[in-house]
């Protein structure tokens, strides 16, 4: 069976603290630089490419562009490109909340009422765009808690690839306003699993199912084996933390682990996470071309598959015993 590799893209603003003057380049460039890697992946696997979207719908873009599906303006070939192509789409939220005293915008972690307003609005103006409730998710900053998993269900959110394992609790580098810090997720399982019901780092107990259709799965991003020195803006200004398989950042790391995965003849999923509005930057747009060349002249390429969340979390529960 090939390995199949969960290719999501987070689209969203270029810069994070984004005002309505964001002009979304990342999202363009994103849509015409997968479109060619595509074409070349295909020729590789000698398989059809499924991509995996996640949508910013969350308050902060309603507020600075006066309409929740923004990026749909932003970048209108976008939606065509998705659905020629039958990609999985979801909601990417993000907790960013404007402080009206400090005129600036910051991550409300610490709020639950907040988060699940968050979790609404974008389960809501998805499931206006696309006429069905969204069956994936992904939290912006690594940033879902455990009060979070009740309302994902209750939208119809099946898979959420959220959780980072190897990733202790420290500040929000990029938000010395945050209200709390990330949350630890150092125990978390590195399979896909479902939590229980008491601690969503905890697999609830196996049990027999015919298929993932009604259960929710936590799909954890793909981590190094080792632990790297992560610098932080902020103290304590280091972490060991385990990193995840993000296209654009040390990029050195990042492909020793994921040629070794590619390697592996394993039922669990190679999933990796692309952000939009990196690529407006010169430096990180280089660095995903670099990896993306190493993928398609990877000899591991010829037994790997990029598919949907959704049937990837299948064929892995097909293929457990």
């Amino acid at each position: 069976m090939p390995r199949n590799m969960v290719f999501a893209i987070d689209l969203e603003p270029d810069e994070f603290k984004s005002g309505p003057t964001d002009p979304w380049r990342g999202a363009q460039i994103t849509l015409g630089q997968l479109s060619s890697w595509r074409r070349r992946l295909e020729e590789e696997t000698q398989a059809p490419v499924h991509f995996n979207w996640f949508f910013r719908f969350d308050p902060q873009i309603e507020r600075n562009w006066g309409r929740r599906d923004w990026v749909f303006q932003a970048c209108p070939d976008l939606l065509p490109a998705v659905e020629r192509h039958a990609d999985l789409t979801g909601i990417h939220v993000h907790t960013w909340r404007w402080d009206e005293g400090r005129t600036s915008w910051f991550s409300d972690f610490a709020d639950a009422g907040w988060r699940a307003h968050c979790i609404e609005t974008s389960a809501e103006a998805f499931r206006s765009i696309f006429g069905l409730p969204p069956i994936a998710s992904r939290f912006g900053d690594r940033s879902i808690w455990q009060e979070d998993i009740a309302i994902l269900k209750q939208h119809g959110v099946r898979y959420d690839l959220t959780v980072e394992p190897g990733a202790p609790g420290h500040p929000l580098s990029i938000d010395p306003l945050a209200s709390s810090p990330l949350p630890d997720h150092r125990r978390a399982p590195r399979i896909p699993y479902q939590p229980s019901a008491e601690d969503y780092l905890r697999p609830r107990p196996y049990r027999a199912i015919s298929g993932p259709e009604g259960d929710f799965w936590m799909v954890p991003m793909t981590v190094t084996s080792g632990l790297h020195w992560l610098p932080l803006r902020c103290p304590p200004f280091l972490v060991r933390c385990a990193l995840p398989m993000n296209l654009v950042l040390r990029p050195r790391q990042v492909w020793v682990q994921l040629a070794s995965e590619m390697d592996q003849d394993a039922a669990e999923p190679v999933v990796m996470v692309l952000r939009s509005g990196d690529l407006a930057r010169p430096r990180y747009l280089a660095n995903f071309n670099l990896i993306m060349e190493r993928v398609c002249g990877h000899a591991g390429i010829r037994n790997c598959r990029f598919a949907g969340v959704d049937r990837a979390i299948g064929e892995f529960v097909e293929a457990e015993p």
